[in-house]
């Protein structure tokens, strides 16, 4: 599942027997409340194919939906980690670790949620499974301290903690791949690849975002995730940038998050 927040909600959507080879719809992570990405992204894995779904956290924290994001996402009955905007929303995270613009947001959602969604971010995992994969918000080295993914040193750390041979990741909004060969562990832009045809790599795979995509693409990223091939397909979801950027701006939120999600970064 990827789409809740505007930057962070991953969605990792099952499907076997894909025509393109069989597999499973993956959705990024960081949807922050952008209930338009997320049923685009939904709407879209569903006509592949896809009969099982995850979700990498950040189901809230930037958008005007955190109520109605929360229940799409409980309502596919998947996994579902917890990212660190959700930890922040369910009142376990000292906002003060934030930029002025993400505590505002998460001040407002801290209001907006229900006791019931409240409770249930809180209670969120930082690790979960799914066929064939591991699932993680940040990062398998300490989830809770949520660090970033971004360097070969990072990854390497992630790698030692890291049992199967793939597993998925969201937290920075931007699709990414590492793989480890070896004692080389090497990054590169996430395309389309087939883990079975390397028996002996071991990846962690970044859907980038639903809602909040950081790429210079502004449209939903998520991912189609083949369990009997291990094979990965990236995928892009045009929705209505426009509906989601006046509700943020309705709901009294910073004007940025409303910009940010038709820039793409």
């Amino acid at each position: 599942m990827a789409g809740l927040k505007p930057n962070c909600v991953v969605i990792v959507a099952t499907v076997r027997a894909l025509k393109y080879n069989g597999g499973i719809p993956y959705g990024d992570e960081l949807q922050k409340e952008n209930l338009e990405a997320l049923e685009a992204v939904l709407s879209d894995a569903t006509a592949a194919g896809a009969d099982a779904f995850a979700c990498l956290g950040d189901i809230v924290g930037y958008g005007a939906d955190p109520n109605a994001c929360c229940e799409r996402v409980r309502a596919l009955g998947c996994p579902v980690v917890q990212g660190n905007h959700d930890h922040a929303a369910g009142g376990r995270y000292s906002l003060s670790w934030f930029n002025p613009v993400a505590a505002q947001a998460l001040r407002w959602t801290r209001r907006a949620l229900s006791p019931e969604n409240r409770a249930w971010l809180a209670a969120l995992p930082l690790v979960a499974r799914t066929p064939g994969a591991s699932l993680v918000h940040a990062s398998l080295e300490n989830p809770a301290d949520w660090p970033y993914l971004t360097s070969t040193e990072a990854a390497a750390a992630h790698f030692d903690k890291q049992a199967d041979r793939i597993c998925f990741a969201g937290h920075t909004h931007v699709p990414l791949l590492f793989v480890k060969i070896g004692g080389r562990i090497v990054p590169t832009l996430l395309d389309a690849v087939r883990f079975s045809d390397a028996p002996d790599v071991k990846a962690v795979v970044n859907p980038g975002s639903v809602g909040q995509p950081r790429d210079d693409d502004p449209t939903a990223a998520y991912l189609l995730f083949d369990t009997e091939a291990e094979a990965v397909v990236p995928r892009r979801v045009a929705y209505d940038m426009a509906a989601a950027a006046d509700k943020i701006r309705a709901a009294g939120l910073p004007p940025f998050l409303a910009d940010r999600i038709r820039l793409g970064r």
